[in-house]
């Protein structure tokens, strides 16, 4: 905790990073890529990605394209693990879920982008690490809050 891991960018255009792996219970994404965005609320990724995910922990679409999930199953869902550079960053299970007037919307949308990244590490990542854009060596640092 505390130390900064640097991530090289793979296409520094947009602070896209190599992924080895992206876990949540039994899906497993393989090797991809993403962009580190704080312009970004949600955690986005590619659509069937993302349908498996969420209904693998009960979340259900909605006509917005986003996912609600009952507010109960919040304790109980499981964590959203990102491999990067070797390392494991762990976003748990309820940081995955913004809930406002009663109702608990699943941080995670489906976004295909064709030419660009496969997924957004937005706010909702990005909230439980320092983060840290290196323009000039074209890298990202992240490192966990003591």
């Amino acid at each position: 905790k505390g130390d900064i891991t640097w991530i090289p960018l793979s296409e520094p255009k947009y602070w896209q990073i190599d992924i080895e792996d992206i876990t949540a219970g039994s899906y497993s994404s393989g090797t991809t890529n993403g962009i580190v965005d704080s312009g970004t609320s949600l955690i986005t990724g590619p659509s069937t990605s993302i349908i498996k995910i969420a209904l693998s922990v009960g979340a259900m679409p909605n006509i917005m394209g986003q996912y609600t999930i009952d507010c109960a199953k919040v304790p109980n869902l499981p964590d959203l693990e990102f491999k990067i550079n070797g390392q494991v960053w762990k976003v748990p299970g309820k940081d995955l879920v913004i809930e406002s007037a009663g109702t608990c919307l699943f941080a995670m949308m489906g976004m295909d982008i064709p030419t660009g990244p496969q997924w957004i590490l937005g706010d909702v990542f990005m909230r439980k690490f320092y983060t840290i854009f290196d323009y000039e060596n074209q890298k990202v640092g992240l490192a966990e809050p003591n």
